[in-house]
């Protein structure tokens, strides 16, 4: 087990709170606050939106340093243009932990002491003990403990000055790993109790997981085992409640190593892959080089010296690419003891005195003697007695010295533990009473909270008995101005049906009228054409000229009839049968073919401009008796040697339109206003010819009654266009 690892722990942790302890849904709603400008960069930054990239840069760090680097970048980039310092050195504090993460130290110092100057700068005390825990915690994975001691007493320093427990309790955690590193445990635990004391009191969960682990790892180291898994099961427990996949992996890790340490190989093998899943995934390269230690040792157990020489390899490259002396020196060690079980003395001598030579250069006493053991035995195998005889004098020694400063450590771990459960039972009977004087002081406030409540019920009685008599005289005089409202909306209603019906009544009137003068006119020119033919009164050329005239009349009688006929069929029926998709053009053409000759007879061209494919959803036969109508009015209007124009297109909207206009005489707007309604008069066309005026009246009911919508424009003297709108399609 090796306490550097969980620097990273709480490091994610320091990083998870610089920004006041913010939860996953505010993350999520920082994201959506900074969305808008993430997705248009060219819109001008502010330092609101540098401190919240910073922000979520910090939420991120506990599952994905990946979108830390991309979110702390983008805040540094866009602090430099505008020049705020409190972003550059955020940014450049949280890029520092990444680096860190990913093993390379000499970059993480670099941005560490970029943001402690600009920290100074803006006289950020907070923000400067957060980069010399930064710049300790490079110098602990470095080995030199002494350097990383000072940064981190400067930061105690200034949260001391600050005071806040809560960094305070950081500041005592991040203290003990280094200890613990060194090999004195009993200032480590002093630490690591202090800091749990802190979590404990503020309920701070992360922090005190954080705590039970690191205590965990020096029990082990005092071969207190059952300690050791106690304390690291307490914090994978809390760690998988939260969710936190580096402090689960760690404690695996840890658990792992503690059964191996008692002999339980597979069930630690266990561990050991479920640790390794996440520490790839995380590429956790300090995590990684732990692991492959391990699973080296885990090899030499089960008497596999490939395999685990395999991992051990693994383990070293990690260590020397990254600097990471104390996992070089436990690598060098494991080479040793492989090296020893299979004979090969030469190399187990080599691999030996590398450990010895990075054990002394670190000062780990437990290192050290190891180192000595394993020369001893390689001295032994080469026939190098004497000095194996001096290496085994030398371990013994060591071993002495730890295992008396283990036994003294033990006896301090031991008083820490009972002290620090002192506390927490004075801790707890102190809450009790706290509990018991709230519950005291509740009940009183009880008490006189229900002799309020009297006193209010009996006040809100009265209230009651005032305000439903209030009320029930409201409700009378609403029950009255609804009554006046029904009477005024039943007299509105009438006069509207009286005005609906002397409407048909005027429309009844004028169709009797229409039909009575309408059909007798060409009947009665008929029977005196017919008394004239059976008196011989008149000529075959007399008889030839009138006979245009009467069929003309004829023609006239039988599209009034037709519309009319169909207007009073669409009035009566209901059906839909006939309603479908048709081609407008062929309509258009139809009826143009049907009026040639009262085209020829003004010598009125058509100019139309229709696409073939135009289509609209109607009755095709109303449809036609509309177009016929509008034609003919445009015909009735138009002088000789014009052209009408008709046009049709289909429209994006769904809707297919279709116009008709004319160069004739055109309308004055009085006449415009009036064009639709069933009172319009009837005007005689250029050549005096007459009309019913009802024929647009059907028009607008008919072209309604298929969900359209008809209209005309007219200017007096220039002519007029009459248009309509159908449906395209169903």
């Amino acid at each position: 087990m090796k306490p550097v690892l969980l620097i990273f722990l709480f490091f994610n942790l320091i990083c998870y709170s610089l920004f006041a302890f913010q939860t996953d849904h505010t993350t999520d709603s920082l994201k959506k606050l900074v969305a808008p400008f993430l997705n248009n960069p060219s819109q001008k930054a502010d330092t609101v939106i540098i401190n919240r990239l910073n922000h979520i840069a910090n939420d991120y760090y506990e599952e994905s340093p990946d979108s830390t680097f991309y979110y702390s970048g983008l805040a540094i980039r866009l602090s430099k243009q505008l020049g705020y310092k409190k972003g550059l050195a955020d940014g450049y504090s949280q890029i520092a932990d990444v680096y860190s993460f990913r093993g390379d130290y000499q970059t993480a110092a670099i941005n560490f002491n970029t943001a402690l100057r600009l920290y100074r700068q803006t006289h950020d005390l907070y923000g400067c003990s957060e980069a010399y825990i930064g710049l300790g915690s490079v110098r602990d994975y470095l080995g030199d403990y002494k350097q990383a001691i000072l940064y981190y007493d400067s930061a105690l320093t200034i949260r001391q000055q600050t005071g806040s427990e809560r960094k305070l309790a950081e500041c005592y955690n991040i203290i003990g790993v280094t200890y613990d590193n060194m090999g004195e445990y009993s200032k480590a635990l002093d630490c690591y109790f202090k800091a749990l004391s802190i979590s404990i009191k503020h309920k701070d969960e992360l922090s005190a997981a954080d705590n039970y682990c690191n205590i965990g790892v020096v029990m082990q180291h005092l071969e207190l085992y059952p300690k050791a898994l106690s304390y690291a099961n307490t914090a994978l427990n809390i760690w998988l409640r939260l969710n936190d996949t580096q402090g689960i992996s760690t404690a695996w890790l840890n658990i792992g190593e503690a059964l191996m340490a008692q002999k339980n190989y597979e069930k630690a093998k266990l561990y050991f892959d479920k640790a390794a899943a996440i520490f790839y995934r995380m590429k956790d390269q300090e995590g990684i080089s732990l692991l492959y230690y391990d699973l080296g040792l885990y090899k030499y157990h089960q008497r596999q010296p490939d395999s685990a020489l395999y991992y051990l390899r693994q383990s070293l490259q990690l260590a020397s690419r990254h600097k990471l002396k104390y996992n070089k020196a436990n690598a060098y060690l494991g080479f040793a003891q492989v090296y020893n079980q299979e004979k090969d003395f030469g190399n187990a001598h080599i691999y030996a005195l590398l450990c010895q030579n990075v054990a002394n250069s670190i000062g780990t006493l437990n290192l050290k003697a190891e180192a000595a053991l394993q020369l001893s035995i390689a001295l032994a195998g080469l026939g190098r007695f004497e000095e194996a005889y001096h290496q085994r004098v030398s371990y013994h020694q060591l071993s002495d010295s730890l295992k008396n400063d283990e036994n003294v450590q033990e006896l301090i771990s031991y008083n820490l533990e009972v002290d620090f459960k002192k506390k927490q039972a004075g801790i707890a009977i102190q809450q009790r009473k706290k509990e018991a004087l709230y519950k005291q002081q509740i009940a009183e406030q009880n008490q006189t909270n229900l002799i309020g409540t009297l006193v209010i019920a009996a006040l809100l009685i009265m209230v009651v008995i005032y305000y439903r008599g209030r009320r029930k005289q409201q409700r009378i005089n609403k029950l009255l101005a609804e009554s006046n409202r029904a009477v005024l909306l039943q007299k509105t209603d009438l006069d509207k049906q009286a005005e609906n019906l002397n409407e048909l009544n005027t429309l009844k009137d004028r169709l009797i009228a229409l039909l009575a003068h309408d059909l007798r006119a060409p009947i009665s020119t008929l029977r005196g054409l017919f008394a004239l033919m059976s008196d011989n009164a008149i000529t075959h050329e007399e008889l030839v000229e009138m006979v245009p005239h009467v069929v003309n009349k004829l023609d006239h009688t039988s599209d009034f009839l037709d519309t009319l006929l169909h207007w009073v069929n669409s009035q009566v029926s209901q059906s839909t049968d006939n309603i479908k998709v048709f081609n407008l053009p062929d309509v258009v053409n139809t009826e143009l073919l049907y009026m040639g000759d009262q085209l020829k007879q003004k010598n009125i061209g058509t100019r139309v401009n229709i696409a073939p494919d135009v289509m609209a959803y109607a009755d095709p036969n109303s449809i036609r008796i509309v177009i016929h109508n509008i034609l003919t009015n445009a015909v009735k209007f138009s002088g000789r040697d014009t052209v009408i124009e008709i046009a049709g297109q289909m429209n994006d909207d769904g809707t297919t339109v279709l116009t008709i206009k004319d160069k004739g005489i055109g309308m004055s707007s009085e006449q415009l206003s009036s064009l639709f309604k069933s009172k319009v008069n009837s005007f005689p066309g250029t050549e005096n010819e007459v009309g019913t005026g009802m024929g647009l009246f059907f028009c607008k009911d008919l072209v309604e009654k298929h969900s359209g919508h008809i209209w005309a424009k007219s200017t007096l003297g220039q002519g007029t266009e009459l248009g309509f709108s159908l449906p395209t399609h169903h």
